[in-house]
């Protein structure tokens, strides 16, 4: 698979390797409860969490999107996959619903792409090629047209 230019602002990769690299270092007892955080599932040996998205933008990060995992976001426990409930404001997807809620087929597609990109960044993977790749597996998974589209 041919992966695409990181055309981000260079900051970016830096602060991805930071995290990656301190990933392993992190304090097994420091785990996020709340309201804003239910458990949907395991799956791959990970917890998989659906998040008040807004909540965590509001009050961790505010770069979280529609998921995420320890390697990428340093709050996020090691063993943990968030999975937002809605589509953020910012996201530039299509076709999304009027309260932004994801569809139970984004939300698997994300859960989906949030998996494979741990899987790959935790082989070693940097973040660009790995999330590259996890796009590729929504696509083949084909739970949605578009990884960027609430069309199914």
């Amino acid at each position: 698979m041919k992966i695409p230019k990181d055309k981000r602002n260079k900051l970016w990769p830096v602060l991805e390797a930071e995290i990656q690299k301190g990933a392993s270092k992190k304090d097994k007892k420091f785990i996020l409860k709340g309201k804003w955080k239910k458990f949907y599932r395991s799956e791959s040996g990970l917890k998989v969490y659906k998040v008040d998205g807004m909540w965590v933008r509001t009050n961790l990060s505010i770069i979280f999107g529609h998921g995420g995992h320890g390697l990428v976001h340093e709050f996020i426990p090691h063993n943990e996959i968030w999975i937002n409930t809605h589509h953020p404001k910012s996201c530039g997807c299509k076709k999304v619903r009027k309260d932004r809620k994801m569809s139970p087929a984004y939300t698997k597609s994300t859960t989906l792409h949030e998996i494979t990109e741990y899987k790959e960044m935790k082989k070693g993977k940097k973040f660009w090629p790995a999330h590259n790749m996890a796009l590729q597996a929504e696509r083949h998974a084909g739970f949605l047209l578009d990884p960027y589209t609430e069309k199914y």
